[in-house]
């Protein structure tokens, strides 16, 4: 039986405001400033390139908003997990393609917040794996990580369907098959092009 495993954030979820307001409606839990949020965002780069256990937090530690940072990392948390959205047919596909495969979510991100995404929107109960980088040390397009996907889920083949070609697709294992979800067809000869997320099982 094959695995297909999927992107998370813009493949299977979105969001339904702009990253700012994320941060900014973290902070109805604190009296604070919540100071420049480009600069927390850059402290997040660096803290998931750095493996930070929290990111959330180590981000927020490493500007000057006077707050917890252990606090501050479970309002983020919060915020985030309120203003997530399933894409529209994400379920219904997930519901169609589990029948047949195993399933599987491999994904950047925060392993905690990422893992309470899936259960809020009741999409985990599809899922036999879900691969983390902030779990795995490793993140995309790093191979580790499809490595990572291979062993939590053992299969006769793979295949893998995202929405961001470069980061998430190109760089898997040349025996995955691979489906780019995107209004625009990129003329990406080597990948499958699915429009939206409710044309992906016409693809495998």
């Amino acid at each position: 039986m094959d695995a297909l495993y999927f992107d998370l954030d813009g493949t299977l979820v979105e969001y339904d405001v702009p990253f700012p307001t994320i941060y900014r409606d973290a902070f109805d839990a604190f009296d604070a400033d919540p100071g420049d949020v480009a600069a927390f965002g850059a402290a997040l780069g660096d803290a998931f390139r750095d493996g930070a256990d929290d990111p959330f937090a180590a981000a927020i530690d490493a500007t000057d908003v006077a707050v917890d940072p252990a606090e501050f990392s479970e309002a983020f948390v919060a915020s985030e997990l309120e203003h997530t959205d399933a894409i529209p047919g994400a379920p219904g596909v997930l519901d169609a393609l589990s029948a047949e495969h195993r399933l599987g979510v491999l994904t950047n991100g925060y392993g905690p917040l990422q893992r309470a995404k899936l259960d809020a929107l009741d999409l985990s109960r599809h899922l036999d794996a879900v691969v983390v980088s902030g779990d795995v040390g490793a993140r995309k397009p790093d191979p580790e990580i499809y490595a990572a996907a291979e062993d939590s889920l053992p299969a006769d083949g793979y295949a893998f369907v995202a929405d961001d070609l470069e980061r998430d697709l190109r760089p898997a294992p040349d025996s995955w098959r691979l489906v780019h979800v995107s209004p625009d067809d990129p003329d990406a000869p080597d990948v499958a092009h699915a429009p939206s997320i409710e044309r992906v099982c016409d693809k495998l």
